[in-house]
């Protein structure tokens, strides 16, 4: 599992990964670039968002079972993270448009 927290007054960013490691952990690489590199005011760019989704892959050590390879666990939590950070990066761009 993936979970992300944006955090546009103060520029932080937040993550949890979950079933990715013997115990839950944040993906600390992945958060400071992300922090670095968005554009707050802006629109989210692709190539950030798949590097953010590499880096959020790296921090995960997860292992093969009978459900699945550790490189699948691997490639599947860099999808969840982008897609988690294109469904949170809409909410938050919504938002402004509200306020």
């Amino acid at each position: 599992s993936f979970s992300i927290a944006l955090f546009p007054q103060d520029g932080r960013v937040g993550t949890g990964l979950g079933s990715a490691a013997p115990t839950p952990r944040r993906a600390y690489d992945a958060e400071n670039y992300l922090a670095a590199e968005l554009e707050w005011d802006g629109a989210l760019d692709p190539r950030v968002s798949e590097e953010f989704g590499r880096l959020v892959s790296a921090a995960a050590s997860p292992i093969d079972d009978v459900r699945g390879t550790a490189d699948y666990r691997k490639h599947a939590l860099s999808v969840m993270a982008r897609r988690t950070l294109g469904w949170a990066w809409r909410d938050l761009t919504a938002a402004r448009k509200v306020a």
